[in-house]
């Protein structure tokens, strides 16, 4: 099967939207399938802080060449001006012959901005109808299957999780405060922006004693955030910046606790709660849709935006050390159950069922039912 993937981020890029690119692409190859990518390079963004457009519109009619090499068309959103861009004209004219068409559905656009609030809940709106114009759509969680079942009937939608390396990031010390993983270690791991939380994690963390914070990654809200760790007092937090693979899992294994204490649905699996999992972490994050699919009962989540929530979490994780272990034995137990190889079959076996079904005819794709608890079934 020939493939083309369109995502707004793919490696080197560093996020989760460009691991899944990574992950998705590679094992389709090794499966025997023809993956290309179409992202930032082809299709450059201009960004204005947190608002980012994509230059998919004056793109689309050289792109349209290309797009009967393929037997299926894999597109990533929602992304304004681009995925939406690709829904409503990508296919447009080329009859019955054109690739099928798979839409993996990742979160809503939840930006802060009072003055585009209108804008942004009738431009989500519309996404969601939107995406029924694909062949099948895909969500990474019951929660946003939930959502979209609304307006995506039942033999299109599909829920195929992420999912993590875990032999990579394993560690057979989950939880213990002996040896590397004294003093009590907390990790933020992503890209800093706004939306990200950052900020809530360093008031949470004011005053805390025997704790230290660690922050890897890098965005143009990192300068802020250190300016705000200056003004809280906290001296035992470092900003790593950027780091390679190898050095994130070894930081990983000495954490404690990983924290995603992001703000807004624009968050909306958490890639980095496995692989904090699988290390031996307990994942602390904000309560959100798809993300709290992810925690479970096996960490603990709270209100976003509240720091005084988050701090009695780590308070209670750095004063208990056998309720630390068990948790992170528990959650630990739960990342191996998500897979990349999962990740790929489940993909893999609805880009089929699309290219071998014709298009005149309905798509019976019944929900791919990979959620965690189904897994060990």
């Amino acid at each position: 099967m020939k493939i083309l993937m369109i995502i707004s981020e793919a490696p080197p890029v560093k996020s989760g939207v460009a691991r899944v690119a990574e992950q998705l692409s590679n094992g389709l190859y090794r499966r025997g399938h023809t993956v290309d990518i179409l992202s930032l390079p082809d299709i450059p963004r201009y960004e204005f802080g947190e608002v980012r457009l994509s230059s998919m519109p004056l793109k689309m009619g050289e792109l349209k060449e290309r797009f009967s090499q393929y037997d299926l068309i894999h597109l990533h959103g929602p992304v304004p001006t681009f995925s939406d861009v690709f829904l409503l004209w990508g296919l447009r004219g080329m009859g019955r012959k054109r690739p099928r068409l798979a839409y993996t559905y990742h979160a809503p656009i939840d930006l802060r901005l009072p003055l585009l609030q209108p804008a942004i809940s009738l431009y989500n709106w519309s996404q969601e109808r939107l995406a029924n114009l694909a062949d099948a759509v895909i969500v990474s969680t019951h929660s946003y299957a939930q959502r979209l079942q609304r307006y995506v009937p039942a033999h299109k939608l599909s829920v195929v999780p992420w999912g993590v390396d875990f032999a990579r990031f394993f560690t057979d010390s989950a939880g213990n405060s002996n040896g590397a993983r004294q003093p009590f270690t907390v990790l933020y791991l992503g890209q800093i922006r706004p939306y990200k939380g950052l900020p809530v994690l360093l008031d949470a963390v004011q005053g805390m004693q025997e704790t230290r914070l660690w922050v890897i990654g890098n965005g143009h809200y990192a300068e802020a955030c250190k300016q705000q760790a200056a003004r809280l007092g906290l001296e035992d937090v470092t900003f790593w910046g950027h780091l390679s693979d190898a050095e994130v899992i070894e930081k990983l294994k000495q954490a404690h606790v990983l924290v995603l204490p992001s703000i807004t649905r624009s968050e909306a699996f958490g890639i980095v709660l496995l692989e904090g999992m699988a290390a031996g972490a307990v994942p602390v994050a904000s309560h959100l849709p798809g993300v709290a699919d992810v925690v479970g009962n096996e960490g603990y989540t709270f209100k976003p935006g509240a720091a005084s929530d988050l701090r009695e979490i780590l308070l209670r994780l750095r004063d208990d050390e056998a309720l630390r272990q068990h948790m992170a034995s528990l959650a630990q137990q739960k990342a191996r159950l998500y897979s990349w190889e999962r990740t790929v079959f489940g993909y893999e076996r609805i880009f089929n069922t699309l290219v071998e079904t014709a298009i005149t005819k309905p798509l019976p794709l019944a929900p791919v039912p990979v959620n965690a608890t189904q897994y060990g079934d």
